[in-house]
């Protein structure tokens, strides 16, 4: 499940109320996992019916459940929240050692980031969409394309085929030719780089079910998305020495949709991936 600070975090559509006992919980979690509920009424300025309605909002039983989901994600929230440049996490004056220590940080606070951000329904509705499409097909662009090909290999391995359009004229007579048995799966950080509002567009009139892959703070115009992946989004989109953390936070969600479709039918794809292996090998 989604972390529950990272999604009080990044969540915009609370009340001015509800939004003062966010800013508290954020600025003093260990302590809200102490406290009642009159506790944090007298701090906030606020009423008890304030606090069950952001529980309520929040899909939670009551402030007993919200403190246990505080306690659960405070070591992976800490970890999202440390000082760490994303953008430059190299220096000029460092060793090789040190340059491969600090890759390896970037990678393993990448995957704690991407990780809060899952929410495992999105995820159950991302899988079922894929396994009831007759056709899928990834609309992104520049550095992204390869990530979309690995994924396309992955699931042609066990009998899937993917479309992965790739230049302008492509992708729009592809989006024009789908319809409801299509799935479309867009990957865009932040709906730079392709015609994502063209082809949302599109995919809407066709009445496609679409799959976003994106930023957080990406709004998506032109199409509601059926289900919504979550990309981490700390680093700049251009000021950087390169997309270190994004790259990897695409690979991961990537690996993660082929990994649970898989499971599916799952001694049933490791016949298929045997059996074409053996006949490739002939």
């Amino acid at each position: 499940m989604i972390n529950l600070l990272t999604m009080l975090k990044t969540q915009d559509n609370f009340s001015h109320n509800e939004q003062i006992i966010v800013d508290y919980i954020l600025e003093h979690p260990y302590e809200v996992v102490g406290m009642t509920t009159n506790q944090l009424c007298q701090k906030c300025y606020v009423s008890h019916a304030t606090i069950y309605r952001l529980c309520e909002k929040l899909n939670l039983s009551g402030f007993s459940d919200l403190k246990v989901k505080i306690s659960n994600s405070l070591h992976d929230f800490q970890k999202e929240n440390d000082d760490f440049d994303f953008d430059f996490p190299i220096k000029q004056d460092q060793t090789h050692y040190e340059i491969i220590k600090r890759i390896k940080e970037d990678y393993e606070r990448t995957l704690v980031l991407t990780t809060n951000l899952f929410s495992l329904n999105q995820l159950k509705i991302a899988v079922q969409a894929m396994k009831s499409a007759q056709v899928i097909d990834v609309y992104t662009s520049a550095g992204n394309v390869f990530f979309a090909e690995n994924f396309k290999f992955q699931m042609k391995e066990i009998g899937v085929e993917i479309h992965v359009p790739i230049e302008e004229y492509q992708q729009k007579l592809y989006a024009a030719t789908s319809d409801s048995s299509h799935l479309a799966i867009i990957i865009s950080f932040g709906g730079r780089g392709m015609l994502v509002e063209s082809i949302a567009h599109i995919l809407n009139e066709r009445k496609t079910p679409i799959l976003l892959i994106s930023a957080y703070e990406m709004k998506l115009k032109g199409a509601t998305p059926l289900c919504r992946l979550y990309i981490s989004s700390h680093e700049n989109h251009y000021k950087k020495i390169s997309s270190y953390s994004t790259r990897l936070s695409i690979l991961f969600i990537l690996d993660v949709l082929y990994t649970c479709y898989f499971k599916l039918d799952y001694q049933n794809n490791i016949d298929k991936k045997m059996k074409y292996y053996n006949l490739m090998r002939k």
